[in-house]
């Protein structure tokens, strides 16, 4: 039986290129709930907590000496100035403070016990979960906790967004998506426990991945050839979008809490503008809904012109297809990729590549954050450039080249040394002069991971055989998925450092480099590109994992 379906639909026209770019729009909260940590959770500068005074000393407090007779004095920076401990208090603060005879700042001796501060006082003018929960000092590490936690909200939302695609259409996984990430959203705002903060962060980006995993299944279903290579590596130029706007947004609030009901609100448009959103067709056949593939199929042909495509027996023939789609056995469990005789060398190398090249993407761009608050808008901008830079660059060797892999491997080696030159750049020009600098190494080093990025989405299934396809595009998305999870806690190795992290980024980046040359193109995969999916979504729409739009799952 011939399938009516790609003929009605073409490989893209007017139909698909408004839901095309509906869908692209989900991408932005998603990119705001998940980089809102540059602004939400800002490094500190010294002196903007101290440790809070007991109820004793309130009574005459006086900012400037109570410091001076608690905190014990580190050392002597450059300027002569006294480089003071603000996490540690003198077990005598009190008696101390009282003493009218405090003229200079006390240093710590033998006889003078230090202990850790219970509870601080903030300076800081923007309220931020750091003077929220105490984030400072000890619990410093829970900053990147959170953060954690919202990538692990990831990982679960595409497990979980996988299966309920079995019975939920991947429309209403969209809309589901939505309604339930704007209640998460402006709720993690408003909460005052950091636990509860922490889970709700996890929900916000569990939920956004179902927008977005269900876009993704729609577009690989209408669309098809080249353009379906095209919009699958220009769905990461919305991310990149979302994350150059997400300045504006924060200009326009002033504590965390307002930052949040400012990224979750706007989904309210989404949910507007899903009524635009087609379904997939095939799975509305899989599922046996043929009068609901029909009206789909028939708005696409009035859309793109292919009225004449639609024969007199259309229903008969959806009917037919429904049937054969039902009747197809389950795919074998997406772990039995292991189990085949034939070599899993690409096989290995592809799921290194994916923990590596995901870890690295959210590890460079919280890694901003390092740089400074001052110019911390126009680096989060420059950040979402050189993303999109490294996405259409990855586009132009998945089209253009023969040897897109090898290319993408020398990039990614020649990016991640160029991290290395942030050592040399003087400490004593202006210090716009060396954020810029800095920028600049860590920024080409970024672009080659959004270039790999782009090429393992698209091209993942390519590199396997054909009984392959489905397991691994599901295993190196967990995968991946799952290695991610310590980005945060990379990042804050800044605490030893400024530029350890970003000398971290930049060697893991080589590695990588390194095992994408190794990776092998199979010699068909130059006739199947245009064809990513070897199996049209009706006879594996059971097994979605196949598809590499499932790959998209990556973000949140």
């Amino acid at each position: 039986m011939v399938d009516p379906i790609p003929s009605i639909m073409k490989d893209f026209g007017t139909w698909q290129l408004r839901a095309v770019l509906l869908i692209y729009l989900s991408k932005i909260p998603a990119a705001w709930l998940m980089a809102c940590l540059i602004y939400t959770g800002p490094a500190p500068k010294t002196g903007d907590f101290y440790c809070k005074p007991p109820v004793s000393v309130e009574v005459q407090f006086n900012e400037t000496r109570w410091i001076a007779a608690s905190h014990p004095i580190m050392g002597i920076a450059g300027t002569q100035e006294p480089v003071v401990d603000y996490c540690n208090v003198f077990e005598n603060s009190v008696e101390n403070y009282n003493d009218p005879t405090l003229t200079s700042w006390l240093q710590p001796s033998n006889d003078t016990k230090i202990k850790p501060c219970p509870e601080f006082e903030h300076r800081s003018g923007y309220k931020s979960i750091i003077t929220q929960f105490d984030l400072v000092c000890s619990r410093y590490l829970l900053i990147a906790t959170t953060q954690s936690a919202h990538l692990f909200g990831v990982l679960l939302g595409g497990i979980i967004s996988t299966q309920l695609l079995q019975s939920i259409s991947p429309r209403n996984l969209m809309l589901l998506g939505m309604y339930i990430q704007i209640a998460c959203g402006c709720i993690t705002g408003y909460i005052t426990v950091y636990e509860m903060h922490t889970l709700f962060r996890c929900l916000s980006a569990l939920f956004c991945a179902f927008m977005y995993t269900g876009g993704a299944v729609i577009m690989n279903d209408i669309t098809g050839g080249k353009f379906k290579t095209v919009t699958i590596c220009l769905f990461e130029q919305f991310w990149a979008i979302g994350v150059m706007l997400l300045p504006g947004l924060d200009m326009l609030t002033n504590s965390w809490s307002e930052l949040y009901l400012a990224l979750s609100l706007p989904t309210f448009a989404l949910i507007f503008l899903h009524r635009w959103i087609p379904d997939s067709p095939r799975w509305l056949l899989k599922q046996g809904r043929i009068r609901e593939a029909k009206a789909c199929l028939e708005e696409a042909a009035r859309c793109n012109g292919t009225e004449e495509h639609i024969s007199s027996d259309f229903e008969h023939q959806l009917k037919s297809m429904s049937e054969a789609a039902a009747a197809r056995p389950d795919p074998d469990p997406w772990w039995t990729i292991w189990r085949e005789k034939a070599p899993v060398r690409n096989l290995i190398l592809l799921h290194l590549a994916w923990g590596i090249f995901l870890t690295m993407y959210y590890g460079t761009l919280l890694n901003i954050t390092a740089f400074g608050r001052e110019q911390i808008h126009l680096n989060t901008v420059f950040a979402g450039a050189s993303e999109m830079t490294g996405t259409f660059i990855g586009l132009c060797l998945i089209m253009l080249t023969k040897n897109k892999w090898q290319w993408c491997g020398l990039f990614n080696v020649v990016g991640g040394s160029v991290a290395y030159l942030a050592w040399l750049i003087p400490t004593d020009i202006t210090n716009d002069d060396r954020v810029a600098l800095l920028m600049g190494t860590a920024m080409v080093s970024k672009m080659s991971i959004s270039c790999s990025l782009a090429l393992l989405f698209t091209c993942t299934a390519e590199l396997v055989e054909t009984s392959k396809k489905s397991g691994a595009v599901y295993s190196c998305t967990i995968w991946g998925r799952t290695c991610f999870l310590v980005a945060p806690f990379i990042v804050a190795t800044v605490k030893f450092g400024q530029l350890i992290p970003l000398t971290a980024f930049g060697s893991i980046v080589i590695v990588g480099g390194i095992i994408v040359l190794c990776i092998k193109e199979k010699p068909q995969a130059k006739t199947q590109r245009n064809s990513i999916y070897p199996e049209t979504m009706l006879t594996s729409i059971n097994r979605l994992p196949e598809k590499t739009a499932d790959v998209f799952e990556h973000r949140f």
